[in-house]
């Protein structure tokens, strides 16, 4: 049975365009082919020079690490991981496809582990350049068998170890202690806030002028400190404490001629001058009665406590009678002139309100 094909934009019979059709669909396919084969062939060729091709032996890798993976150097995007592969040894390989412009520097001496590349936990591989060793050159192969594993997801996983092993009851009953406590704590941290608070609004002077102002008080201090000592040391280290060969002691012979002498004074000189008023006090009248009378005039004059504030007052209200300035002052004085007769008549006459009888409230 034949097969007919009619096409609007190929002219000729139905055989002719269906061998046009058949020969345009080979060719196509014959073209992707060739340039297929030639770009395996011929790009290598041409990619060789700005990518360098290492492996490295690893005896794991992180979550998330696979082919594809993104290798970076200080966080900066050099290259990819081509293939993940098991060894015989149960390690693994990692191929590595780094753009050299952006390697250059790397020596088979650096180090590798296994990190987070952005914020949103994507693992990455992270190349760390070392010093020593060779440059990266496409085949090697490389053994790193203390690669770090910084990634996320393992932090988490330790992260969760660790609290399920010590968030025991105990713990977070000290915890609940440490926080009742801490909140004890809290007006005393308060007060101490406002204090500095107020320190920092009273302060008038930049900090440099007052730790001068404290390094000059400091600067004393050592001095004040060492005469405030000999001071107590003589005190101590005189003739009271010494005996009369020089050795150290208590003179009793001092002492006791000390006690006599301040009992004469008190009983011989005091004691006669009492006895001699007490029995001449009509003869010594100016002498005793005077001073008794100054100091019996003395709480009057003060009105039991009051007379100062008293005073003050009083100097207060002379001191508001004149105002103005200092070279023009004026006196404020008010007369009251309505209760004198020869003014009462006139202020009536003018309708002004007529002054109160003698007595009568103003």
């Amino acid at each position: 049975m034949s097969r007919i094909v009619n096409q609007d934009f190929i002219r000729g019979s139905d055989r002719r365009q269906f061998w046009t059709l058949n020969i345009a669909a080979v060719s196509v396919i014959a073209v992707v082919v060739v340039s297929f084969i030639g770009y395996k062939t011929v790009h290598p060729t041409f990619d060789s020079s700005s990518t360098i091709h290492v492996g490295v032996d690893v005896p794991s890798v992180a979550p998330g690490v696979h082919a594809g993976t993104k290798v970076i150097l200080r966080g900066n995007e050099i290259g990819r991981i081509t293939a993940l592969t098991r060894r015989a040894d149960n390690t693994l390989r990692m191929d590595l496809s780094l753009h050299s412009d952006e390697a250059h520097g790397l020596t088979d001496a650096m180090d590798i582990d296994f990190r987070p590349e952005n914020y949103f936990g994507v693992t990455a591989v992270n190349l760390v350049k070392k010093s020593g060793g060779e440059n990266l050159a496409s085949g090697q192969v490389m053994d790193r068998t203390n690669a770090g594993d910084y990634t996320m997801s393992t932090m988490l996983e330790k992260g969760s170890i660790d609290i399920d092993g010590s968030l025991t009851n105990s713990m977070i009953e000290t915890l609940d202690k440490v926080i009742r406590y801490t909140d004890g704590l809290t007006p005393m941290i308060q007060a101490g806030i406002v204090f500095a608070d107020r320190v920092a609004k009273t302060q008038r002077a930049i900090p440099s002028v007052l730790l001068g102002d404290l390094n000059n008080t400091l600067e004393v201090l050592p001095g004040f400190s060492r005469q405030s000592i000999e001071a107590l040391y003589d005190l101590y280290d005189n003739n009271t404490n010494h005996l009369p060969d020089g050795t150290w002691g208590r003179d009793d012979a001092f002492w006791s001629d000390l006690n006599a002498a301040m009992d004469a004074g008190m009983n011989g000189l005091f004691g006669a001058a009492g006895s001699l008023l007490k029995t001449h006090d009509t003869q010594l009248t100016p002498a005793t009665h005077l001073p008794a009378a100054i100091f019996g005039a003395m709480p009057t004059l003060m009105a039991n406590g009051q007379g100062p504030s008293k005073v003050s007052a009083l100097v207060d209200r002379y001191s508001t009678v004149f105002t103005g300035p200092d070279h023009g002052k004026t006196l404020n004085m008010k007369l009251i002139v309505d209760t004198l007769p020869a003014v009462t008549t006139p202020l009536a006459l003018t309708g002004l309100p007529t002054p109160p009888h003698q007595g009568a409230p103003r």
